[in-house]
């Protein structure tokens, strides 16, 4: 029994040893499953993941992009906005500065026109004799008062030198005028009125423009701006704006070289009248006497320095005083190269001929003709003048002093 017994526990244990063997391994066996079943799920999730931030990392992204193409639309067309409304701002301003520029020279061309007369003749005939073409005008500029006595610029003419003169001024006022002198050189007229003739409101409103003051110091140069004003298209008071295109002319006259300008403003034939910077000082008076040096088709003008000494001598009632020659600067600052004598001048009965170099006058260094002008101007008639000079025969040169009284 004991052995049965025995037996069969042992024989039970060993069955329950076998039950426990195989259930370690089947638990053995789960647990394999369970980490393979969560490999497989953990890697199907990060696959699906990756997948997944793939596909929002591109929705994402276009999304970025779509706000980054619209701001930066908005900005381009802020920026559009912008330089459109600083251009429109900069068009505004370069017109509004353009406006203000032209106002300026109206104004210019206003203040200037204050001094100008209309000079004419005064008709002693019956009206059924009078002449039908019409009255002859000029325009005559106020430079000068002294005391009660106005004096007028004017251009050389026959009706100024041969009428009985009148004025008319800006009101309407006609006033009697007298002719004071002339210069041929520079073909200027000097007029003067009575203020005796004008009432004291006339003569209050008149502006006298005295360009002797400021003359020596005026300069223009090539491609300046300059205003005609007088009568420059042959209507009385108008204003012409135009430019400098050639300032390097230069005519000999009698004991003078002109210095005269060209301009780009259209010649009109019958104009007269005078030319002024954009600060309003007069620079010269217009000539059509050199067309042969400055051309036929638009205006020029004599420079003021070259007038401005002449008129205040005619003022002063002296007399210019005259040598008698034509000449050009000899070069390198080196004297005057005479190229003409006048019969019967003073330089002829002298003893001064043409080709002769002038180098001093009176101990003075003369370098070229601007030198000579101004040492005349210094003087008057019946001055006697102490001139060296060099005359060139062949290959020799003859220094010699010839002293000359002035006419």
């Amino acid at each position: 029994m004991m052995k049965e017994k025995k037996k069969t526990a042992g024989g039970e244990y060993c069955f329950l040893q076998e039950a426990v063997r195989e259930q370690g391994l089947e638990k053995h066996s789960l647990s394999v499953k369970r980490i393979i079943h969560v490999i497989v799920l953990a890697f199907a999730f990060g696959v699906v993941a990756s997948v997944a931030f793939w596909k929002v990392q591109d929705i994402l992204g276009e999304r970025d992009a779509r706000i980054y193409r619209a701001n930066l639309l908005k900005n381009t067309g802020n920026t559009q906005e912008k330089q459109a409304g600083f251009a429109k701002r900069s068009d505004e301003y370069k017109i509004a500065a353009y406006e203000d520029y032209w106002k300026r020279i109206a104004q210019i061309g206003i203040q200037c026109n204050k001094s100008v007369v209309s000079v004419g003749e005064v008709h002693t005939e019956s009206w059924y004799q009078k002449n039908q073409k019409g009255d002859e005008v000029q325009s005559g500029l106020v430079f000068k008062r002294k005391g009660n006595v106005l004096y007028i610029l004017t251009q050389l003419s026959s009706m100024v030198e041969k009428k009985v003169l009148q004025v008319e001024f800006a009101d309407g006022t006609k006033a009697a005028a007298e002719l004071v002198d002339v210069d041929r050189n520079t073909e200027i007229a000097v007029l003067c009125v009575d203020g005796k003739d004008i009432s004291k409101s006339v003569m209050k409103k008149v502006e006298e423009m005295d360009f002797t003051q400021y003359a020596a110091e005026l300069s223009p140069k090539l491609s300046d701006r300059i205003l005609l004003f007088g009568s420059p298209n042959g209507l009385m008071k108008s204003v012409m704006l135009g430019n400098i295109v050639n300032a390097d002319l230069s005519v000999q006259t009698v004991d003078k070289n002109l210095s005269v300008y060209a301009t780009d403003v259209a010649y009109t034939e019958g104009g007269n009248g005078f030319a002024a910077d954009v600060e309003g000082r007069i620079v010269g008076i217009i000539t059509d006497s050199y067309q042969d040096v400055t051309g036929e088709t638009n205006w020029s003008f004599v420079s003021v320095t070259d007038i401005a000494a002449t008129a205040q001598a005619i003022v002063d009632h002296k007399q210019a005083a005259y040598l008698g020659i034509r000449g050009k600067d000899a070069g390198d600052n080196d004297g005057v190269y005479v190229t003409e004598v006048a019969l019967k001048s003073p330089a002829y009965h002298g003893g001064i001929r043409v080709a002769d170099r002038i180098y001093s006058i009176d101990g003075n260094r003369i370098g070229d003709m601007k030198d000579l002008s101004l040492c005349l101007s210094t003087h008057e008639q019946g001055d006697r003048l102490k001139i060296r000079l060099c005359r060139e025969s062949g290959s020799s040169k003859k220094h010699r002093t010839v002293k000359i009284t002035l006419d």
